[in-house]
């Protein structure tokens, strides 16, 4: 069976997976390009120091929005270029895998102390980590928030991780391609004292995507995540009474198992149905395939680069380097 690929290039046949890098890439690119017209813009404006805008609320939102209007833009040009549908890209999927997504979202609050925990290994070695600053959430500001950092990020960042870059993994294995897809997530976000939970996160949702067949689920997860974080700064929930810690994290854990049993099991269902459809020798041919990894890791090369010099340098930063 013949693999389908896309047009020729520069980079000669466009497979899926070369598809995928150059997805990562560009996304990389435009944030990058987008942050950097906006300080070169508020410059023009006659500002002379960051001291002067960056803990201004009008600067905080410019600085969420660089990331999804980037995203919208790689995923418009995409779409363009490829001619595929964006229903296909998002897919569509059974009700109960919104269930699911909100039992693992649940389950993955045992989790969130991964950040902590690692950011306590990297202070005994004298770090600092740098404060994350959002926009005020007095009166209306939790709603504008709440777009910026919970809803506008859960759209575009699934669609180009789960949606574009996981469709090219996908030829790894599953395993491969959700470890994959975790790690350029979190390497994405440049952040060392973030990249533990988003790592987790990232895989976690990659596999809710592979088992589902749509993107929407984990849109859903990621907009819980992403609110409930901000849901807890608002009213002042950001360190939980000890005593309610120990039920609620014993119900996450809870979640986050049967969530897990629930994605193992459901992979085997789907798997039993595929040995009973079809053609079993032309399933074993197309199993024969072997994935283009040196392409997609040719393509991700230059976003990859990139997150990792920004989250090397926010890391030397923290040690005072």
């Amino acid at each position: 069976m013949e693999r389908k690929t896309g047009q020729n290039s520069l980079l000669g046949e466009l497979t899926p997976e070369k598809k995928s890098g150059l997805v990562y890439s560009a996304a990389v690119a435009a944030s990058l390009l987008l942050s950097f017209a906006f300080v070169i813009g508020i410059l023009a404006a006659g500002f002379s120091s960051p001291e002067e805008y960056e803990s201004a609320d009008w600067y905080l939102y410019l600085s969420f929005l660089a990331s999804p209007l980037g995203f919208a833009a790689v995923a418009a040009i995409y779409f363009v270029r490829t001619k595929e549908s964006v229903k296909a890209a998002v897919g569509v999927c059974k009700p109960r895998y919104y269930l699911l997504a909100v039992l693992l979202q649940i389950g993955l609050l045992s989790l969130s102390e991964l950040n902590n925990l690692f950011i306590s290994f990297l202070e005994r070695f004298g770090y600092v980590p740098s404060e994350v600053r959002i926009p005020s959430l007095d009166g209306g500001g939790l709603f504008g928030v709440l777009l910026v950092v919970a809803v506008l990020p859960a759209l575009m960042e699934e669609l180009i991780f789960r949606g574009l870059l996981l469709k090219g993994l996908k030829s790894f294995g599953t395993a491969a391609a959700v470890l994959l897809c975790g790690a350029l997530f979190s390497l994405y976000h440049q952040n060392p004292v973030q990249t533990a939970y988003q790592f987790v996160c990232g895989a976690a949702f990659a596999f809710v995507a592979l088992r589902a067949g749509s993107i929407l689920p984990t849109v859903l997860s990621h907009f819980l995540n992403n609110a409930a974080i901000i849901l807890l700064a608002k009213f002042g929930y950001e360190e939980m009474p000890s005593a309610a810690a120990l039920p609620v994290i014993v119900v996450s854990v809870l979640c986050l198992a049967a969530s897990l049993v629930w994605l193992f099991l459901d992979g085997r269902r789907g798997a039993g149905a595929k040995e009973r459809d079809g053609n079993p020798a032309e399933k074993t041919e197309k199993e024969r395939e072997k994935p283009d990894k040196k392409g997609f890791f040719l393509c991700a090369a230059a976003g990859i680069a990139v997150c990792a010099v920004v989250w090397l340098s926010g890391l030397f930063a923290g040690f005072g380097g």
